[in-house]
């Protein structure tokens, strides 16, 4: 079993590169990406909706916003406020994971919350996502290190993401929204999902920004009740950010039928302080990466290469569902398993507690365009 020390290296070692922004100061939001990694903001901190070129954002067309998630170190890294983005850097392979959805019509975009997600206790770091009042507050890390409530918002980073995203597509004619969070990020990214279904329940905002897929890449949550989440169901405990985001994602399917998939590509939820959240599998997609060109023991890229995975496979069609014979032969079922490529309406399918999907093929390769799943059922 790994010791908490060692999961704090997870979001250390980044695998994608890395750009920085501006001196120490606080900097959060939406940024759009263009197909060549490039990056431009979208909302600023005002709510102002920046008027951007169209390689960046087109209002005709798709969407999908990424969340990251837990950022130790990350503020003082480097030269100083490093950040994820679309560039998948790993041996002799140097892949721009945005430009496959650029060509493909999409308009693509990072939610950055990284420096109030710069926490030596990840704990910390979930809190801000789901309340303002949490055990830090709403601090954020600076690149000498220290830590500032200078201009800090007094709103949570789900009600900040959900006022970016929803302000940022108002005018977007597409009507399609697709939402992706990696480990602690999965809870941002329902969050915002939820935010923007009870708005448009309320009549808020348009059912152009409805979610129409949620995608949690090897999702995170820790253990035990929350002071801040409080006891929505009455039991006699705190709520844990596991239950809340399992019954939001049931309120999702009950009222738009979200489809909704969990790519489980790590142990991350087994030891230490997560939560296995076990319940959940049985009601979305569940998937089981297999990275064996990664090391056994290298918990820290099994769990940071779902992103990518998940990213460069809009480049190429859907993995094949396959079922296996006596013969140990991979007998194709005719249907896709999931991927970024795979259609909504599959996803929709896959889901519940019948089946669930282990990778196969494609297992020593980061390029997802030779994987296989085969079906197993529960």
């Amino acid at each position: 079993m790994m010791k908490p020390a060692q999961w704090a290296l997870i979001a250390l070692f980044t695998l994608f590169s890395l750009s920085t922004h501006a001196a120490d100061t606080l900097d959060y939001g939406l940024y759009w990406f263009d197909g060549n990694n490039t990056s431009v903001k979208a909302v600023e901190a005002d709510g102002t909706v920046n008027t951007v070129p169209l390689s960046y954002y087109d209002p005709s067309k798709p969407t999908i916003v990424h969340f990251h998630g837990w950022q130790p170190g990350s503020a003082t890294r480097g030269n100083g406020y490093d950040r994820e983005d679309f560039r998948f850097v790993w041996g002799s392979e140097d892949v721009i994971t945005s430009t496959a959805w650029k060509n493909q019509g999409w308009n693509i975009a990072y939610f950055y919350w990284d420096q109030f997600a710069d926490e030596s206790e990840v704990k910390d770091a979930e809190a801000k996502m789901w309340s303002a009042t949490g055990p830090r507050g709403m601090r954020y890390r600076l690149s000498d290190g220290s830590y500032s409530t200078q201009h800090s918002p007094s709103k949570s980073v789900g009600q900040i993401a959900f006022e970016q995203v929803t302000a940022a597509l108002a005018g977007n004619t597409s009507s399609y929204l697709r939402l992706s969070g990696h480990s602690l990020g999965n809870q941002l990214a329902t969050i915002v999902a939820s935010k923007i279904s009870d708005a448009v329940y309320a009549g808020d905002v348009g059912t152009n920004v409805l979610v129409d897929r949620l995608e949690l890449l090897d999702p995170f949550w820790s253990q035990d009740g929350k002071g801040y989440l409080g006891d929505a169901n009455g039991d006699g405990a705190n709520d844990w950010v596991g239950e809340r985001t399992r019954w939001t994602i049931e309120e999702l399917i009950q009222r738009h039928n979200t489809p909704v998939t969990w790519y489980k590509s790590s142990g991350i939820q087994d030891v230490w302080i997560g939560d296995r959240n076990t319940a959940l599998e049985g009601i979305v997609s569940f998937i089981h990466n297999r990275f064996w060109y990664l090391a056994s023991g290298d918990y820290v890229n099994k769990h940071n290469h779902v992103v990518p995975w998940y990213f460069r496979s809009m480049a190429s069609a859907a993995p094949e569902e396959v079922t296996i014979n006596w013969r140990n032969q991979r007998i194709p079922t005719g249907l896709d398993a999931a991927s970024a490529a795979t259609a909504d309406s599959r996803i929709g399918a896959m889901m519940g507690d019948t089946y669930h999907w282990d990778q196969v093929e494609g297992r020593y390769t980061a390029d997802p365009q030779d994987d296989q799943f085969e079906r197993k059922n529960y």
